[in-house]
C-alpha cells in the first residue's frame, strides 16, 4: 500500500491512499483512459495554518519540488490507468498534474509527502 501524506504547517496530518479512490464518487475520467481526483478537498481537510504559501513535494528519489499553495490547491492526481491503480514503477501511487496542464506533459510522480509551509 502506498500512502501520500499531507503535513507541515497544518492543524492535521492527512494520509491519502489513492488505491481506495476507485470507489470514491468524486473521481473523474481523464482522457483517454485514466481516473483523476482533485487535491483541494484533502488540502483543506488538513487545515493549513494562516499564511500557507508553499507546498513542497517530497519524492521517493529525494528530490523536492516547490509549488505555490495556490498551484497545488488547483491541481489533481491521476491515480489509475486503464482502471487499475498506478504502481510504483509507473510513478504511483498518483501523478500530480497542475491546473490546465496537458496530459502529454510530464506530471510530478513518485510523491511521498506534500509539506505545507506558512510564514
Amino acid at each position: 500500500m502506498m500512502i501520500i501524506q499531507i503535513k507541515g504547517d497544518t492543524h492535521f496530518t492527512i494520509n491519502i491512499d489513492p488505491g481506495v479512490w476507485i470507489f470514491d464518487e468524486r473521481r473523474f475520467p481523464i482522457e483517454p483512459n485514466g481516473l483523476g481526483m482533485f487535491l483541494r478537498p484533502f488540502l483543506l481537510n488538513s487545515e493549513p495554518k494562516e499564511g500557507a504559501h508553499t507546498a513542497i513535494i517530497h519524492r521517493r528519489d529525494g528530490e523536492n519540488i516547490s509549488l505555490s499553495y495556490e498551484e497545488i490547491l488547483n491541481s489533481y492526481f491521476c491515480f489509475a490507468l486503464d482502471g487499475k491503480p498506478l504502481h510504483e514503477s509507473q510513478g504511483g501511487p498518483a501523478l500530480l498534474y497542475l491546473k490546465n496542464q496537458d496530459q502529454k506533459s510530464q506530471p510530478i510522480d513518485s510523491i511521498q509527502t506534500i509539506e505545507i509551509v506558512s510564514s
